[in-house]
């Protein structure tokens, strides 16, 4: 039984994820001059946009292996689209709700001396546009090159 690790498809949805994430670390590093392991690993958000590249990669992973014409391209297709179309519009949203919600804890909290601040709520959610185009070019870029079985 082979193991999980020898699946070249996984690998390269895994490569695919962790480099733009690597890319989206740099970027945001350098843009805000901080460095974190954390965000590294787990950010969301920014340039470009890692889910998107991971499930691009597998789409056209599965396309080149089983043909475009086949349902395990239509399968991998459907699950990209969910993601982008969740990256721009459900989690963008939802930052930008937090932004707007911090904002008015903050004028709370300054109104009432007595208000406990519990802390803000996350805004780097979602991702733009471009960002989630980006991370298509990637993870299709890290497909094609990824070597073929």
């Amino acid at each position: 039984m082979k193991s999980a690790m020898n699946n070249q498809t996984l690998l390269c949805c895994l490569v695919a994820w962790f480099s733009a994430q690597l890319v989206k670390y740099l970027i945001d590093g350098l843009r805000h001059k901080g460095w974190s392991v954390r965000h590294l690993l787990f950010g969301s958000g920014g340039m470009p946009s890692s889910h998107t590249a991971f499930v691009t990669a597998l789409a056209t992973r599965a396309g080149l292996l089983e043909g475009f014409d086949s349902l395990a391209f239509a399968i991998c297709f459907v699950l990209a689209f969910i993601v982008m179309t969740d990256a721009i519009g459900v989690r963008r949203e939802t930052g930008r709700q937090g932004s707007a919600i911090n904002m008015l804890m903050d004028w709370f909290t300054l109104e009432h001396a007595e208000a406990e601040d519990n802390g803000e709520l996350k805004e780097r959610m979602g991702h733009t546009p471009l960002e989630v185009l980006i991370g298509t070019i990637w993870g299709i870029g890290c497909a094609l090159l990824f070597p073929m079985p």
